[in-house]
């Protein structure tokens, strides 16, 4: 895939700050979703934007053949890569979910988790998608974090974002279906809502 395939793409969001612009490209038969930091102004396009393009490209290859996350298609340069293009739509507020769509995506994440990466924006609804087949989708993964086994970063950073990215779990789980929430996990919300006070993330 060339830059040149984008002329014909159809834009879907507009990227803010240094983050990518995200287009749909049909190429040879397949459509594709594309993130792109090429229009970001000079500075934020070679620190920041360079650094959360090749980041998060990293992070697919490392999730690569997990199911219920979009796959690594191809990297088009060192501003942009293009990734598999997942139809479906975020979920709705109070919306009839299968009742394995939470546990399917608590799978999801666990996986994720197992292999050294980290979400960090899981809150926000509009990073899971309802795939047509009614399966959840763990998407953007711009905000991640990867780790490499051993060393003072993964023994000590990882349990605390993996406890963080739990915690976004079942704030999105207790927003969009809250009868589905088990006492233990209305519990361990309540927890997590009081000391993420101290988050300084927030």
């Amino acid at each position: 895939m060339k830059r040149e395939d984008l002329i014909n793409s159809i834009g879907l969001v507009r990227g803010r700050f240094g983050k990518p612009d995200l287009y749909r490209v049909k190429v040879e038969g397949q459509t594709v979703m594309v993130k792109d930091v090429r229009r970001r102004n000079f500075f934020l396009r070679w620190t920041l934007g360079l650094w959360l393009i090749h980041k998060e490209w990293k992070i697919y290859g490392r999730l690569k053949g997990l199911k219920g996350i979009p796959q690594p298609v191809e990297r088009i340069d060192r501003f942009a890569f293009a990734m598999e293009y997942i139809p479906g739509r975020p979920i709705l507020r109070g919306e009839p979910l299968p009742s394995s769509f939470f546990s399917d995506l608590e799978k999801v994440l666990r996986e994720v988790h197992g292999r050294g990466v980290v979400h960090m924006d899981l809150r926000h609804k509009g990073n899971i998608l309802v795939s047509v087949e009614g399966e959840p989708f763990l998407i953007d993964f711009n905000s991640s974090f990867s780790f490499n086994k051993g060393g003072f970063l993964r023994r000590f950073l990882f349990p605390l974002f993996r406890w963080v990215d739990y915690g976004g779990f079942l704030k999105l789980k207790d927003r969009t279906a809250p009868s589905a929430m088990t006492p233990e996990e209305t519990d361990f919300l309540k927890r997590f809502n009081r000391l993420r006070k101290l988050w300084i993330f927030n």
